[in-house]
Formats: structure tokens, C-alpha cells, sequence
């Protein structure tokens, strides 16, 4: 008999590790104090979390007046989305001050990346934090060493172009650093890139070492035929431990594979063949569960203004891409269409200007976020954001408070 409260808590968290989604496991664990104390414990988190996809919470807005804009009813995550808006500290205010001096790069996992510009004005080597809103921590990284440092030099502008505070010659995001399920510290990962003159220059740096060490790249000729005017990274995408940028006017895609920790540039022009790819949200990058990207490209600038949706897959990116499907939007969303934020299971997340006739009323500018099945071809709004001048917008995926733990 002694073994029999332990079995009924293993028996409990079978059953609840089942549970469709996350918003199931929140109203499961409301029905009685055995089921809340499960669904809450680290252990069971860290399970659940890995065999569950986040849901998709909000908006991420790096140069709005808000950071974060949940998703609006009637969407299934918008109680979640509200949870986590009242609970977590998206003005970063915990962070060294001055907070309005912290510009948001990229999130994942639940961790946030800032950085902020030195003293000595520097838009490449910043101050690096990476956070977490909801529980409030965060860890400085340490600055580059003077020996790699020494390899960039007159960096291109990444993002910004006024030399403001918002201006930054680096690309620098969070990558995942192996399973930590089973330790206490969550470990994590950051690359720092730079498109120099002639090269393209990487660092990798990881919390277990909490070192920094270079990355070897490919060579810059295969990045760009315009020198001169340097290269300008498009929007990142993410699947399957592969990181992808369309590079700036050209049909190829650079491509870091983290499981190797290699460059590599990737020629898809047969691809886009025809097809006027003036942005780089015109094509964003899923996973799919049985190990195969999926590709999906937005050709928009056509003669006849209506916008298609082209599906392609692939199982690693030097394979030949199969083209699974194609979609017709409607024709009234061709000149609304701009582009797409993100993708979660068989929904795109996209932004849709207003209807010409509400284009006269600033109400009716706000920038607005639709989900859009796939499947059904149904479109419902997502979230909408108070300012028509957001030019960045990512999606949010994520899981309620009650099902969090410290990211850092």
C-alpha cells in the first residue's frame, strides 16, 4: 500500500500528458487540487511541453509602443494570451536600466533577446541580454572577445539606416542548445552574424560554456553579386534546427544548420522562377511532425493583383523541393495582402491592410492579423494592433503562465 499514492500520481499524469492541448490541460487541472498539483509540477511540464505544441498567443511588435499584443477573442488562445499579457513584464522594465534603451531581436522557447547600443556608439557589438518576462530574470552575456571582434569590420546595417538607436549592423538570435529536460539550469544558445565587405563573419556563443567561438562561413561571392551595395539579410526563418534568409535581391536563401553548426547558400531560383519576390515575408518556413519542412511562397505582384499561396516540402534543403499544393485567395485580399508573420500547425498567421473604403478613417488604419486555416481556406482575426506605422511583426507562440517554467 505504501507504493500506492505514487502510482496513482503516475496513473494522473499519464492520463493528463494526453490531453489535446494546453488550454485542455488548464481546465483539467482545475477540477480538483491531485490534478492541479500534476499538471504544475516541473516534471510533468517539461513532458508535456515536449510532446505539445505551443499555442499561438499574440503579436510581437520589436518597434511598436507595445511589445506584445495578445490574441483577440474569439480566439481559443485568447484567455491564455490575456493570462500571459496581466503576468508577464513585456516593458522589460526589470531589465539595467535605461529600459526604453533595450531594442527586442528575437525570442524563443519562451526566452527574449535585447540589446542595446554602447557608449561608443557602436550598431554591431551591443550589450546582449537575454530574459524572461514572465518570471522576471535575465543574464547579461559577455561581450565578444577583442581576437574575434577584430575580424568584423565595416559591417552592413542589418536593420534601421538613420544611425538611431534603433540602427544595428548584426544579426543576433537564440537557437536551441540540446534537450535541458533533464537539468535544472535551462540552457541556450546565441549567434551573432555580421555581412562585412567581402565576407560574411558568425560567432556562436552557449550558456554551458558561457564562451564565444567563431563560426566558419561560406564564402561571400555565393551571397550576393552586388558588392557594392553589400548584403542585407531578409526575415529569418526557422525549422527543424535550420535557420533561413532570403538574401536581399536574389533568389537564394543562406542557411545555417545548427545540428552542424554550418553555413551553407542554397540557389531556390528554380523555385521562383516568374515570380517577383520583393519581400522577405513572401516566404516562411514550417515544420511539419513527420520530420518535413514545408515551404510556403506568397506570390503576390501579379498581372491579374490576385494573391496565390504556393506549398512546397522538403525533408533536408539540398533536396528538390515537391510542391504539395496551391492556393487561390480571394481576389478581394490581392492589394490587402502583406505579407506573412508565422505559421503554426496547419494555420498561417498574415497581415491584411483594411478595406479601401475604411482607408480615409485613421480608426480603421490599425494594423490587423488574421489566422487563416489552410485546410478550410476560413479566415478569423487574430490580434490588431493600436498604430499603423509597425513595420516589424512576429508571431507569438507560447504557453499559458500556469504551464511555464524560468526560461533563464
Amino acid at each position: 500500500m505504501a507504493g500506492l499514492p505514487a502510482l496513482t500520481d503516475d496513473v494522473l499524469a499519464e492520463i493528463l500528458v494526453r490531453v489535446p492541448s494546453s488550454c485542455d490541460l488548464a481546465r483539467a487541472s482545475a477540477a480538483c487540487s491531485s490534478f492541479c498539483r500534476i499538471a504544475t509540477s516541473p516534471r510533468f511540464l517539461r513532458r508535456f511541453r515536449s510532446l505539445h505544441a505551443p499555442l499561438p498567443l499574440g503579436v510581437l511588435c520589436p518597434d511598436g509602443a507595445a511589445a506584445f499584443q495578445p490574441a483577440m477573442p474569439p480566439h481559443p488562445s485568447a484567455p491564455a494570451a490575456r493570462a500571459l499579457a496581466l503576468a508577464a513584464d513585456f516593458a522589460f522594465s526589470f531589465l539595467p536600466p535605461p529600459a526604453r534603451a533595450w531594442l527586442l531581436r528575437d525570442h524563443r522557447d519562451g526566452r527574449f533577446l535585447l540589446d542595446r547600443a554602447l557608449a561608443g556608439g557602436s550598431t554591431a557589438f551591443t550589450d546582449v541580454a537575454v530574459c524572461d518576462p514572465l518570471f522576471r530574470r535575465y543574464v547579461l552575456l559577455p561581450p565578444i572577445p577583442d581576437d574575434l571582434a577584430a575580424s568584423v569590420q565595416n559591417p552592413y546595417l542589418q536593420r534601421g539606416g538613420d544611425g538611431g538607436l534603433q540602427s544595428r549592423s548584426s544579426e543576433i538570435f537564440l537557437a536551441s542548445c540540446g534537450s535541458d529536460a533533464g537539468g535544472e539550469e535551462p540552457l541556450f544558445a546565441v549567434i551573432w552574424m555580421a555581412c562585412c565587405r567581402g565576407k560574411l563573419v558568425a560567432f556562436f556563443f552557449s550558456s554551458e560554456s558561457q564562451q564565444w567561438r567563431a563560426l566558419s562561413p561560406p564564402e561571400h561571392y555565393a551571397l550576393s553579386t552586388r558588392r557594392v551595395m553589400g548584403v542585407r539579410l531578409g526575415q529569418r526563418n526557422h525549422a527543424h534546427g535550420c535557420f533561413y534568409w532570403m538574401i536581399t535581391l536574389t533568389h537564394r536563401w543562406l542557411v545555417l544548420d545548427t545540428r552542424r553548426m554550418e553555413f551553407l547558400v542554397v540557389d531556390i531560383s528554380p523555385v521562383l522562377s516568374g515570380r517577383a519576390m520583393m519581400f522577405s515575408n513572401q516566404i516562411i518556413t514550417l515544420e511539419s511532425m513527420d520530420g518535413w519542412t514545408i515551404v510556403v511562397v506568397a506570390d503576390v505582384f501579379r498581372s491579374d493583383k490576385r494573391c496565390v499561396l504556393y506549398f512546397y516540402k522538403f525533408m533536408y534543403f539540398s533536396d528538390r523541393w515537391q510542391l504539395q499544393s496551391k492556393i487561390n485567395l480571394p481576389e478581394e485580399w490581392g492589394y490587402r495582402f502583406r505579407g506573412i508573420i508565422g505559421a503554426s500547425e496547419c494555420y498561417l498567421f498574415i497581415k491584411l491592410d483594411h478595406p479601401k473604403q475604411n482607408l480615409g478613417d485613421p480608426v480603421q488604419q490599425n494594423a490587423m492579423y488574421f489566422m487563416f486555416d489552410i485546410k478550410t481556406m476560413q479566415l478569423g482575426r487574430f490580434s490588431e494592433i493600436c498604430s499603423g506605422t509597425v513595420s516589424e511583426a512576429y508571431l507569438y507562440t507560447g504557453f499559458p503562465p500556469s504551464q511555464s517554467l524560468p526560461s533563464v
